[in-house]
């Protein structure tokens, strides 16, 4: 059994910023999410795996590990967003959250989506690399050496990605990949909205007991000293 945190119902225009963020986080696109396959049930996936690429370090898939988002709008409505990640095999693994499923690939060229073909984050990751983007605008890595502090903390060593769409709905997307770490920001600017995503905490589930006390394992007893 995992504990996961509480959280009160969104009012509709928070709804609409998790909606922003899931789509931020790489969960956008055309088609319908598939059902969440039990979120937050314990951790059944590979532990331990990895693909080796490069583009795994900024965008890792660690299984079981719970990612919280404090979220924000252009008017201050603050939301939440939890995440809850399976790995399915070395290249493979999955996002869950309580309201569907998004999978990835880890491939030579980069992050990709799975179900839509569209890179998350490409190779080579450096500055200048550019691609289609999740919404259908030019993507590029903006930098490669970025610091943020968010409500999670401080991290160095980070890319952050851009995404512009032009066109009778313009938008820009930035979205920052920290080492070891994941998406740890992702922002949304419209022509009259603003929103964001923070990372505030990622951890690997706790184990509770069935009374909801979580559980430590006992200090083992001090070995017996041998008789003289």
């Amino acid at each position: 059994m995992t504990a996961e945190t509480e959280r009160p119902p969104l009012r509709p225009a928070a709804r609409r910023l998790a909606a922003l963020a899931l789509a931020l986080l790489g969960c956008g696109g055309a088609g319908r999410a598939a059902p969440p396959p039990a979120w937050n049930a314990a951790p059944d996936g590979q532990p331990g795996v990895s693909s080796g690429t490069r583009a795994e370090r900024y965008f890792p898939l660690v299984d079981g590990y719970i990612y919280h988002y404090a979220t924000t709008n252009e008017v201050g409505e603050q939301g939440l967003l939890v995440a809850r990640v399976h790995r399915a095999g070395a290249r493979h693994g999955e996002l869950r959250f309580p309201s569907g499923v998004r999978r990835f690939e880890f491939t030579a060229g980069g992050v990709v989506r799975s179900d839509t073909g569209a890179f998350v984050l490409k190779e080579p990751i450096a500055p200048g690399t550019t691609w289609i983007g999740e919404h259908g605008g030019r993507a590029r890595i903006a930098a490669v050496d970025v610091a943020i502090e968010v409500p999670a903390g401080r991290f160095s060593g980070c890319v952050q990605t851009v995404e512009e769409r032009l066109g009778d709905r313009p938008a820009r997307f930035v979205s920052t990949f920290c080492p070891d770490v994941g998406v740890v920001a992702i922002e949304a600017a419209g022509a009259t909205s603003h929103e964001k995503a923070e990372l505030r905490s990622y951890a690997p589930p706790v184990d509770v007991g069935p009374d909801g006390v979580r559980r430590v394992p006992a200090e083992p007893p001090p070995a017996a000293a041998s008789p003289p």
